[in-house]
């Protein structure tokens, strides 16, 4: 795995571990948004470096492709001029500058493929951060809901079921005691009012029998004498 591959890897790795530890969603978002341009940044100046390189190498292959081929033109106007001699020595010139193309090919071919893949890879970190830029919002949300949910079944647990019943409870109790306290208070209240003298008679009076009962006790006595 090249050095680039590697530097993807970890971001998204840091990326992922700041999601799932979020204690504050916008400010440890922000800061990995941050993480990641500078991360690209950095690998696309690396990559800038291994281009130049590249562009190197292919305007030296060119330039040997371009030697020989003037070499076997001069080679053929030797010919031209009946000078054998001087025509090969240009063929010897013209294949040195082969070979030397030839070698150099496979290195441009090569570090052409390579500039393709972190290319590639630049692409993969850029699509991963637009993706968290465009989530950014849906992520903070999601986690307010869910620390919202875990401080409401917090306070419900320290409330407790059976502690609100038993207060409940203790409430009507109270309340009940209340009602029982009101109504003896009314009852002293009587007693503690008005003549008791007077009270007596009222009270004889309402135990006078009516007067059916009073002729039929006449008649029982008058039977007995």
């Amino acid at each position: 795995m090249s050095i680039f591959r590697r530097i993807f890897k970890i971001g998204q790795a840091s990326i992922n571990k700041t999601i799932d530890g979020l204690e504050k969603p916008e400010v440890m978002l922000e800061q990995a948004i941050r993480d990641q341009q500078k991360r690209i940044g950095d690998v696309k100046k690396s990559v800038q470096g291994v281009i130049a390189t590249e562009r190197q190498t292919k305007a030296l292959l060119d330039r040997e492709q371009e030697n020989k081929n003037i070499w076997e033109q001069k080679a053929s106007a030797a010919l031209q001029a009946g000078r054998e001699d001087l025509a090969t020595k240009a063929l010897v010139r013209s294949e040195e500058h082969e070979q030397k193309a030839g070698s150099l090919k496979p290195q441009w071919e090569m570090q052409r493929s390579e500039i393709e893949k972190l290319k590639s890879s630049i692409r993969q970190m850029e699509d991963e951060l637009a993706d968290l830029k465009r989530n950014k919002d849906i992520i903070i949300a999601q986690s307010k809901a869910a620390q919202a949910k875990k401080e409401i079944y917090e306070a419900k647990a320290k409330i407790g079921t059976n502690k609100t019943t038993d207060l409940i409870d203790r409430m009507k109790a109270k309340a009940e005691r209340v009602s029982y306290e009101a109504a003896a208070a009314e009852e002293i209240a009587d007693e503690a009012t008005g003549d008791s003298l007077e009270k007596e008679f009222q009270d004889l009076g309402d135990g006078v029998a009516g007067q059916s009962v009073q002729d039929k006790l006449a008649a029982l006595k008058a039977k007995l004498q």
